[in-house]
């Protein structure tokens, strides 16, 4: 009973505890506190300094001219808004005394400092160390989830925009205690195709990019240059001292040392790794090595009291970009990729803030993407829900919805104004795109886009009409043609509704349980067919005794309705054995979960199952001769005996959904045989290809016997069991 009351208690403190950060995306009575930030010397404006209530976790950063709009909950007004950037004084006041707009003009800091710097390569280095070991200190060592604006935009090889997406995304991540990638989901979206606003369709998009706040957090990525494996090939240096948030912060530069040369480091992409889990493990234990240099050069940002990362500013070397496989940053065809990382305190923990990245492909075309932390919850937090989670390959340019003008209005989002333009050198493109997304705007391409659906509407009509056999009213004119493209494309849709043409590949290992008991003095021979005294090869040998066969297994899926398919496969063996399998049948399936789906399935199938156990090898004194048409040179093969059966095979499978391309599966087949043969396998060895060939030991030049008697036992006659595990693609 005391336990019941201390965990009522604690769960009702943590709500209350909760409870004091706003609900992410809050709508009503809100403040809204815009302006402009400038430097007071220059006058210039501040592009990405931070704003926001570090107390609730709330912010946004200033575009490129220096534009900021945050919004704020009501019940705030009296909280302090700060502005932060680096190496300016930190401006405090509180929300209710600011009036908006507002011109506000930073002061640069100027710092005391009680030491000169002068340090070597070493003493450096030892500062990131010590900045490395004060990780878990600095940054979550539990699990949260944040809320943060997402935009990403292209342009094409003569720097005009093709599109623009932004949204709001729910972002989940994990301790700073690993590098795992944590998840995201996406709350809403929208996009513009800015070559043709009327056109909701939007062609390419960065895959994964909605992913940014994991794979720009170069502190829980351990990037190379925070990596103290990669010290040997980098230089580092210490540039000055700046200040941000009223404490000092050592500003290090690092580059490729001209002497480092490379390192030896295990590649973590790949068949064992990467493509296959768990099953290419099993498949394969040698660890793949690789050459590399140093990839980076920029400058990282080191608070001076804490030893916690703070910001950083680097681009990827000519060698990096050479790289086809870096994630989680970009590699491929770019020809410069830049990045700008920046983290923010709370409650006396660093979390990811905001990043930047901008890519110059190798035709010219522009990306650029960026992410920024709006509502942080500092609480430790369970996972997103599975079903909501956007998948790493995803585009996110083709999941956002449609344009909705009163959600903005609920969110913090960055400004679009300038800065988008000038990161990307397109200007008239980005006041096309705002004015795009302006609701007045909308209104305008949506009425016209309604005159469209007025048309498409009479079509569908005449479809329905069409379909059902009904009379074409002579006052309308039909173009039969678009009409049958409609009913095509409806039926089409309705097609992938119910699930159809949709495939699953399923690779897997395991075992089949065959009892096959020993054969003592089993003789085998393949004798002339003009002459039956002549020999071509024969052997005698003891036949020993065995439990099972480990085999593998691909399977291929072909749905015709959502929960039924058509499923092809086909064994195979590794050793010492063969094993040939070739199956055909229908199966069902059935989602036990509401979340990550977990299947159970039940499958029938007929099965073509060829097993056959070595009794050994022998030489071929004969020479080269033909085994149903094959000519068989080898001098020395192998000889198998063993069965042809034709069975009704069983199965039942459950598999877990890992993610939304990948299962992972465990199987069960029962398998009946209802007729069978005997057959002898003969193989040949010491050969590039070795030829193996099957023969019906019904063959008048087929001899098999047992201690010098004819011998007809079948090796396979009662019904067997099998396990397979694996892994199911889609």
């Amino acid at each position: 009973m005391k336990n019941k009351l201390i965990f009522a208690l604690l769960f009702c403190l943590s709500t209350l505890i909760q409870a004091q950060y706003p609900v992410l995306g809050e709508s009503k009575n809100q403040i809204k506190v815009a302006g402009v930030l400038y430097d007071q010397e220059t006058k210039e404006p501040i592009s990405y300094a931070h704003i926001g209530i570090p107390k609730q976790g709330l912010g946004t950063t200033s575009g490129r001219n220096g534009y900021f709009e945050l919004k704020v909950p009501e019940r705030f007004a009296e909280e302090v808004l700060t502005i932060s950037f680096m190496g300016y004084k930190t401006y405090r006041r509180k929300v209710s005394s600011i009036n908006s707009p507002a011109d506000i003009y930073l002061e640069k800091a100027s710092l005391e400092l009680s030491e000169i710097i002068v340090a070597d390569e070493t003493a450096v280095e030892n500062i990131i160390r010590k900045a490395i070991k004060a990780i878990p200190k600095n940054y979550p060592t539990y699990p949260t989830t944040v809320l943060g604006f997402y935009r990403e935009a292209k342009t094409n090889d003569s720097l005009e925009y093709i599109y623009l997406a932004e949204g709001v995304l729910n972002i989940y991540k994990h301790s700073y205690k690993k590098d795992k990638e944590g998840y995201v989901s996406l709350v809403q979206g929208r996009r513009i195709n800015l070559l043709n606003p009327l056109d909701t369709i939007v062609r390419g998009g960065l895959t994964s990019g909605h992913m940014a706040a994991h794979r720009f957090d170069i502190v829980q990525n351990r990037e190379d240059f925070i990596n103290e494996k990669y010290f040997p090939v980098y230089k580092y240096w210490i540039e000055s001292i700046t200040s941000y948030n009223d404490r000092p912060v050592y500003i290090i530069g690092f580059g490729e040392d001209p002497d480092g040369g490379t390192i030896e480091v295990e590649d973590d992409s790949g068949f064992n790794n990467g493509s296959l889990g768990v099953l290419g493990r099993l498949f394969s234990k040698r660890k793949r090595i690789r050459k590399e240099g140093a990839r980076m050069a920029g400058r990282i940002y080191i608070d001076k009291e804490s030893y916690a990362f703070i910001r950083s500013e680097f681009h990827i070397l000519p060698e990096g970009l050479k790289k086809t496989n870096d994630y989680p940053l970009y590699a491929g065809s770019w020809k410069k990729n830049t990045y700008l990382v920046n983290y923010r305190q709370m409650e006396g923990k660093w979390f990811f803030s905001d990043a930047t990245r901008e890519g110059i492909l190798s035709g010219g075309n522009r990306y650029s993407n960026e992410v920024k932390i709006t509502d942080i919850n500092p609480n430790k937090s369970g996972p997103l829900p599975y079903l909501d989670r956007i998948g790493r390959g995803a585009a996110f340019s083709r999941i956002t919805g449609s344009y909705d003008p009163n959600f903005w209005a609920n969110y913090n989002t960055t400004p679009l104004n300038k800065d988008l333009a000038e990161s990307v050198q397109q200007l008239e493109n980005a006041i096309t795109a705002q004015q795009a997304f302006d609701a007045e705007n909308m209104l305008r391409l949506q009425q016209q886009r309604d005159s469209i659906y007025v048309e498409e509407l009479k079509k569908k009509e005449m479809a329905n009409r069409i379909e059902s056999g009904e009379e074409i009213p002579e006052d309308f004119e039909l173009d039969r043609g678009q009409v049958q493209e409609i009913i095509r494309a409806r039926n089409n849709a309705k097609k992938q509704e119910r699930g159809y043409d949709r495939a699953k590949f399923h690779l897997g290992l395991g075992s089949h349980l065959i009892s096959s008991q020993a054969i003592d003095k089993l003789g085998i021979s393949i004798l002339t067919d003009d002459d039956p005294a002549a020999t071509i090869v024969a052997l005698e040998n003891d036949l020993k005794s065995r439990d099972f066969e480990i085999v593998g297994h691909w399977d291929l899926d072909v749905y015709f309705q959502k929960n039924f398919f058509v499923r092809f496969g086909s064994g195979f063996d590794f050793y010492n054995s063969i094993h040939k399998e070739r199956t055909i049948g229908f199966g069902t399936e059935l989602n036990l979960s509401k979340q990550r789906p977990f299947y159970i399935k039940l499958i029938g199938q007929y099965s073509n199952l060829r097993y056959a156990r070595k009794l050994g090898d022998t030489e071929n004194d004969f020479g080269k001769f033909k085994v149903r048409g094959k000519k068989i040179n080898s001098k020395s093969v192998n000889l198998y005996y063993g069965n042809k059966n034709h069975n009704l095979k069983l199965s039942a499978e459950i598999s877990l959904e890992i993610n939304p391309r990948k299962e992972y599966y465990i199987r069960g087949a029962y398998t009946l045989p209802f007729a069978r043969n005997q057959e002898i396998w003969i193989k040949e060895r010491r050969q590039l290809f070795n030829k193996k060939r099957n023969i019906s030991i019904d063959k008048d030049y087929i001899q098999v016997t047992r201690n010098g008697e004819p011998y007809q036992q079948h090796l396979l006659d009662e019904p067997t069991i099998a396990l397979t595990f694996g892994v199911l693609f889609k």
